[in-house]
């Protein structure tokens, strides 16, 4: 029976004080390393280099959206357009940025030759990322799972 009794005093056990005691030191350490304000850039005497061309580091601008209206006629925006203005405002496009977008939507019971001519007129302005949106047909068929 003393065997029994002294068998469970020696149970292992995790003391956790010190474990407790480095994450609160840790986190003191940080709390006293890190700034809780930002430096005010003028609080320092520093001498920017120059640069003699130097482009603004703004983010791309959004797509362009090409709405075919009718044979030789599209909008853009609210500004409707014949094809001869449609590359020029597209080449002032892509020379301000080169990689710009353009969205071309239009009805589908238009001709496919109306949309040939938008996308020639974003060819010749040099754009290249050139969407069309669909949307999926309502009497569609579901497409059929393959069986494994």
């Amino acid at each position: 029976m003393l065997a029994r009794a002294h068998a469970t005093d020696d149970l292992p056990h995790i003391n956790m004080t010190p474990m407790v005691d480095v994450v609160l030191c840790l986190l003191v350490f940080f709390m006293a390393a890190t700034r809780l304000y930002n430096w005010d850039e003028k609080e320092f005497d520093v001498s920017v280099p120059e640069v003699a061309d130097a482009a603004p580091l703004t983010s791309a601008p959004d797509d362009m959206t090409v709405t075919i209206l009718a044979p030789g006629k599209v909008a853009l925006g609210s500004e409707t357009l014949d094809l001869d203005s449609l590359i020029r405002v597209l080449k002032a496009a892509k020379a301000r940025y080169s990689e710009q977008g353009v969205f071309v939507r239009g009805d589908a019971k238009l001709g496919y030759q109306d949309l040939a001519d938008v996308l020639s007129a974003c060819n010749t302005a040099g754009i290249r990322n050139v969407r069309l949106p669909v949307r999926p047909r309502e009497d569609a068929p579901e497409p059929s799972k393959s069986k494994k």
